[in-house]
């Protein structure tokens, strides 16, 4: 039987006190030179019977498996903290500008490595321009985590992924066990299957948030449509070793709630909200260079679901179209993984910045084939 994975970033404060020491001593300064992409088993092989298997990944999501993987499962609907949505997450309006088209919804089914045992949860991504024009960039964790001593997560490798741009989850029941296909009422611009996965090479060795570097990027396919995903969608400009501490918006799917309950270090209790893992949300503000990480850190309320959104710079709110240069990779705070700036600032999210070994994964997918 299928079961939710724990949340993401749901580890313990020993781990992420492990996490900081080792990231102290270890960490390599942002300017080392570039390495080679980890590429991951692929998803869909080629071969005779690739849009045979491709059709059945895409068909594997019903709306019952979508709804266990991605809503809340707390039958409990995005609610607004009482002075109203603000810029630590609001949401973005449907059909507005090219990020509702690009920002989408990724639902992965994993199995422990170990054990066998399968689990589903949802993450977000985005498309972006690309030579192969079939591209999408999300988070690391979303397809392999191994933590150790197996606590926390285990050792779990993503074997079906699918890919929602546009994901509009309004319509989406609560029923798990219902055996329909999304419409386009839910999936407006189809259901995109994973073909081929890489990460970055530091996530190869250290699949846990204590060395790894928490980016990846997908070829996606869909067996309905022959085109490529951006001639569907478009695709948001892509750039890296961008200057950091700038004024930035994260998109993504928020689903899980514990991350906005009220305790110290998290959101308090008159900036408490809840999603439902149904729309897109925004958190835009000013980031700051975790120096530890490398990373971008921005106050924000958004949670567990929102893994692998886009990190925009250069954002227009009237058109929807931004500059991609990072993917949210946790929320910062002293009982989680942690950077030094999640001890100090309260509720953070934690956007893995794209560097030399973000630009080997990209361009590593971008030169592939969808099959």
């Amino acid at each position: 039987m299928l079961t939710r994975t724990p949340s993401r970033h749901a580890l313990t404060t020993v781990l992420g006190l492990l996490a900081l020491t080792a990231a102290l001593l270890t960490a390599a300064p942002p300017a080392r030179a570039a390495v080679p992409a980890f590429e991951l088993r692929p998803l869909v092989p080629a071969g005779p019977d690739h849009q045979k298997r491709l059709r059945a990944e895409v068909e594997y999501w019903t709306l019952g498996k979508m709804a266990d993987a991605g809503l809340n499962n707390e039958d409990r609907d995005a609610t607004a903290p009482p002075g109203g949505w603000d810029d630590l997450s609001r949401p973005w309006p449907r059909e507005h500008g090219s990020i509702s088209r690009t920002a989408g919804k990724i639902f992965m089914e994993y199995t422990d490595v170990e054990t066998g045992a399968t689990s589903t949860s949802s993450c977000s991504g985005n498309v972006v321009s690309s030579a192969n024009r079939s591209v999408v960039l999300t988070a690391a964790h979303c397809l392999r985590i191994h933590t150790p001593l197996d606590v926390g997560f285990g050792n779990v490798v993503a074997t079906n992924m699918v890919f929602v741009p546009g994901f509009d989850g309004a319509n989406l029941p609560r029923d798990t066990s219902s055996t329909r296909l999304p419409g386009k009422d839910i999936a407006p611009y189809g259901v995109w299957g994973v073909t081929r996965q890489w990460i970055t090479n530091t996530w190869s060795r250290s699949a846990d948030w204590l060395l790894g570097r928490d980016m990846a990027a997908v070829v996606v396919a869909n067996p309905d449509d022959p085109r490529p995903i951006a001639e569907v969608t478009g695709g948001q400009e892509v750039a890296f070793g961008r200057p950091q501490n700038q004024t930035h918006h994260v998109f993504g799917y928020p689903t899980i709630n514990e991350r906005n309950h009220y305790r110290p270090g998290n959101v308090p209790a008159a900036l408490q909200r809840t999603f439902d893992g149904r729309s897109l949300m925004v958190t835009q503000g000013t980031t700051h260079n975790d120096p530890v990480y490398y990373n971008d850190v921005m106050a924000g309320a958004q949670s567990p679901g929102c893994s692998g959104g886009a990190l925009l710079e250069n954002f227009d709110p009237a058109t929807g179209a931004g500059v991609q240069v990072g993917v949210f990779s946790r929320y910062d705070d002293p009982a989680q993984i942690i950077g030094i700036l999640g001890w100090v600032q309260g509720p953070n999210m934690s956007s893995t910045h794209f560097g030399a070994e973000e630009q080997a994964v990209y361009n590593a997918a971008q030169a592939a084939s969808p099959a």
